[in-house]
């Protein structure tokens, strides 16, 4: 009898909130824009030394279906296989292939629809989504499309800028992701931002937004058990409405960030471990607003809290959560005239059956029954891991994330001397130069000085001595004299440098903190 009470009271609690529609933009608050999304998923590269991918096609046609749920005008770049097809037939009527003369179409029709937008006093936000290769050549970051490489710089100017978006989500998981964005510097292959310079392109545009697969070149994994990549996978559950822990029916960059780490926090092989980096453009931090499409979603009860699975009637894995006890999760359900599944995975499987529909599903009014489908072949023991461990808002609480790019201040076109501020910047770099040359010539003095002492013999004159000891005397002149110019040099220097403040163009400290590494690098173009 208590344990019916408890579920009759779930239940109620579960209908009164699920019946409640998604509030509305509050009174002051920004307009929601209209939403656009690029997707592009490359199996195989136009570099034929790298291994084709099997599930980059997966991962575009289900961000397709995503975000078609959520209102969003999508353009789709994929050549699917026969089995992605099958299991996706909107997405075969309308993939184009994955080439530059394909983006490049797609990009000019973007704009279109975007400079549309605004003449109708309406803001255009676009995503862009990327599943296949990346490489690093010549210190630069590429993506792969059928026909050649694309850097990072190029899908700035090519397809970021000429669009037209008030604001741009980057959403990549492909090898050596990161460097797309921030460009590599000396000493090699790093795991944190020391050691890299922001490029002019994406890391320094204020209006783009960055989810990156890896912090690192690392490789990045696709596993037969979601038929997907392992970052998309968790990035399309946060995105579908697991993440949002606040339930303000927006994800944000932190409550994602936070998410995909949760998911793999518990592989102890870090090789299989995927890190995001995750920066939000200026002027807020919401990656996606989920309130347009939870008017027909799956509430989660917090007594109900535990580690589920969403999958359609072919067993493809859509989703995947793990929410602490108490936290209470709404999804927006996909395919309003499809059966879909829920699993609940543990000790004590359970399976629930969501009937197709508009509306809101309410998993506690759901009858549970054991799983109909076992699952089959054998999984790779660190990705059977995923979402061990349950997401809350504490996780959100503990992210970290860098900072948005500032929007660098436009010059005076009235005004084009150079300032006192740019005056004293550039005197004191100038001095900090010489400075530096100057206790570079005390090193080298020592050493100097050093030699002549050496090079006595031990039968030496006493007029030897003397005339070497003349000669040690001057070097420790020379050598007290500029190690007073570089002291002095380098102290007007930094005096000059915080007087003037940093120059517009001077990108700000960036610091890293994520599993295992933390980085402070400074970074820009003086």
């Amino acid at each position: 009898m208590t344990r019916s009470l408890a579920l009759a009271l779930v239940l109620a609690a579960a209908l009164a909130r699920a019946h409640q529609p998604p509030s509305p933009p509050a009174e002051g608050e920004a307009p929601r824009v209209a939403s656009f999304a690029l997707i592009l998923g490359v199996n195989r590269s136009y570099d034929r030394a790298q291994k084709p991918l099997r599930f980059a096609d997966d991962d575009a046609a289900r961000y397709l279906d995503l975000f078609r749920l959520l209102g969003a005008r999508t353009y789709l770049l994929a050549r699917l296989d026969d089995n992605t097809r099958r299991l996706h037939p909107q997405a075969a009527a309308e993939a184009l292939e994955p080439t530059l003369p394909s983006l490049r179409a797609q990009v000019r029709q973007l704009a279109q629809d975007i400079a549309q937008a605004r003449a109708r006093g309406v803001a255009a936000e676009l995503y862009v989504v990327y599943a296949g290769h990346g490489a690093l050549r010549d210190g630069a970051g590429t993506v792969s499309l059928e026909d050649g490489p694309l850097t990072g710089t190029e899908l700035a100017r090519e397809v970021v800028e000429p669009v037209g978006a008030s604001r741009v989500h980057l959403i990549v998981d492909a090898c050596d992701s990161y460097y797309l964005a921030y460009g590599r510097g000396p000493g090699g292959e790093r795991r944190a931002l020391s050691g890299f310079a922001v490029a002019p392109g994406l890391a320094g545009a204020a209006n783009v937004g960055l989810l990156l697969s890896t912090s690192s070149a690392r490789e990045s994994h696709e596993w037969e058990g979601v038929q997907a990549g392992i970052f998309h996978h968790e990035v399309r559950s946060a995105l579908m409405g697991a993440a949002d822990a606040d339930r303000d029916g927006r994800v944000s960059y932190r409550e994602v960030a936070a998410f995909v780490a949760q998911a793999n926090a518990a592989i102890p092989n870090e090789r299989f471990r995927p890190q995001v980096h995750a920066r939000p453009p200026a002027g807020g931090d919401v990656l996606l607003d989920l309130r347009p499409g939870l008017g027909r979603r799956l509430e989660v009860e917090g007594a109900l809290g535990g580690h589920y699975q969403l999958e359609d009637g072919n067993g493809v894995r859509l989703a995947e959560f793990h929410s602490v006890p108490g936290q209470p999760v709404h999804l927006i359900r996909p395919g309003p005239t499809d059966t879909h599944f829920l699993r609940r995975v543990g000790e004590h499987e359970q399976e629930y059956r969501l009937p197709a529909g508009d509306g809101v599903v309410v998993l506690a009014a759901l009858e549970p029954r054991p799983p109909q489908v076992a699952w089959r072949g054998a999984a790779h023991e660190a990705f059977t891991r995923l979402f061990t461990l349950p997401f809350g808002p504490d996780e959100v609480a503990r992210m970290t994330l860098p900072p948005a790019p500032r929007v660098p201040s436009a010059p005076s076109p009235a005004s084009p001397a150079v300032t006192g501020s740019d005056a004293r910047f550039e005197g004191g770099v100038v001095a900090l130069v010489v400075g530096g040359i100057a206790f570079a010539g005390v090193v080298g003095t020592s050493v100097h000085a050093q030699g002549l002492a050496d090079k006595l013999p031990p039968t030496a004159s006493q007029s030897m001595v003397a005339e070497q000891n003349a000669r040690i005397r001057t070097a420790n002149t020379a050598m007290m004299v500029l190690g007073g110019v570089g002291l002095g040099a380098s102290v007007l220097g930094g005096v000059l440098l915080l007087w003037s403040g940093a120059p517009a163009t001077t990108p700000v400290p960036t610091v890293t903190v994520g599993p295992g590494a933390g980085a402070l690098s400074l970074s820009g173009q003086w």
